[in-house]
């Protein structure tokens, strides 16, 4: 297991595999609420969407479903909810295989390897994302190649394997820039920047992201935006400048609400709320860290639901438990919701048994997180 810091959440730019042309424009009865629901992903109308590619799901008995449903599983997937999207996923990669479609199984695979990435299940994940990457090369599908490769480049960060990962992201990026995929460029340089910053290079890092930031700017990508501004405001904690993280995670929020990406929403809210407890904020920092906890634990995602405990364990050390029930129950949790994260919170602190409980000791000084296992 990855020993991981716990006062802030790095996000990946796993990058879904969208519709790259094919079958469906063959079937004329599918193809016109496939198109609009393209129009709608591109607008981020999740659900306006949702509805055209069901709706194209109705066509003809030759209609090739498989595109239809991974388009499904993306809008699924933007909107948090995992194990529909997976569902989805699933019977789009059988019927591809079926059809013996290389891209669009390819595409399914990717996209079901970002969510058991998103589990935590990294070597599962690794399966299908190997599996993708064969059949991308496969297919000739350079663009889906290099999103493979980068998808597989951030389990292997995960994993701790540095140089793999970085080997994989650079070869990503390489063959992006040669077929001009531009979000793909920007993701690349992102996601090599997250490498430099857990090898102890935060100054390569921080140009790194600027770049990525600068790409994804120009051409308008805004889940990229989001994304570098959120590893942004993480490095800036790691150096103690805890204004300008804030400011880098509010910048963050503000568009992944914009987009309607609720993964991204929960990230933010879960850096605002770490930020915040660093700086002595504790009665700030609880709704924004209970609001990020409720959704990553809904949604079944194994990074981000142990560092917003992290960090209400540190509310609670120095507000003391009646308030903090008080406080999470103003955040919208019921008592029994309350009672629940409070017992989570103590399970946190009894694997941590050498930390001082501030409830018993105000003046005790500040302690270090210790490394933990990722999703222990």
């Amino acid at each position: 297991m990855v020993q991981k810091r716990l006062d802030v959440i790095v996000r990946d730019l796993d990058r879904m595999a969208e519709y790259l042309g094919g079958p469906v424009k063959s079937d004329p009865e599918a193809w016109g609420p496939f198109r609009r629901g393209l129009a709608a992903t591109a607008a981020c109308q999740w659900d306006e969407a949702r509805g055209y590619f069901e709706a194209a799901q109705s066509g003809g008995a030759d209609t090739p479903l498989a595109p239809v449903l991974n388009q499904l599983g993306v809008c699924l997937y933007m909107q948090g909810r995992l194990d529909e999207a997976l569902k989805e996923l699933r019977q789009s990669a059988r019927l591809a295989g079926q059809d013996e479609d290389k891209q669009s199984r390819a595409s399914a695979l990717n996209n079901i390897g970002v969510i058991r990435h998103e589990y935590g299940e990294f070597d599962v994940a690794l399966r299908d994302l190997r599996e993708a990457l064969i059949l991308a090369r496969g297919s000739g599908d350079l663009a889906l190649e290099a999103l493979c490769l980068g998808n597989i480049g951030n389990v292997l960060r995960e994993k701790g394997e540095h140089n793999a990962a970085l080997k994989s992201q650079e070869d990503s990026l390489a063959i992006a820039r040669r077929v001009g995929d531009k979000p793909g460029v920007a993701s690349g340089q992102g996601n090599i920047a997250n490498i430099l910053r857990e090898k102890g290079q935060p100054d390569n890092a921080l140009e790194q992201y600027a770049r990525a930031l600068e790409t994804a700017r120009k051409i308008g990508y805004k889940l990229g935006q989001a994304i570098d501004l959120s590893n942004i405001g993480c490095l800036y904690h790691d150096k103690g400048d805890l204004e300008r993280a804030q400011q880098n995670h509010q910048s963050a929020l503000a568009i992944v609400h914009e987009i309607g990406y609720r993964l991204g929403v929960a990230t933010a809210l879960g850096n605002i709320g770490l930020t915040m407890a660093s700086k002595n904020l504790h009665e700030q920092a609880v709704p924004y860290l209970a609001e990020s906890l409720a959704f990553f634990t809904a949604a079944g995602a194994a990074n981000g639901p142990r560092q917003a405990l992290y960090g209400l364990s540190k509310c609670d050390d120095w507000l003391g438990r009646e308030r903090m029930r008080e406080l999470l129950k103003n955040a919208g949790l019921t008592n029994e919701g309350a009672t629940e994260t409070l017992d989570r919170i103590d399970q946190i602190r009894s694997r941590r048994p050498y930390q001082v409980d501030r409830r018993r000791n105000p003046f005790a000084p500040p302690i270090a997180a210790s490394p933990s296992p990722a999703g222990a």
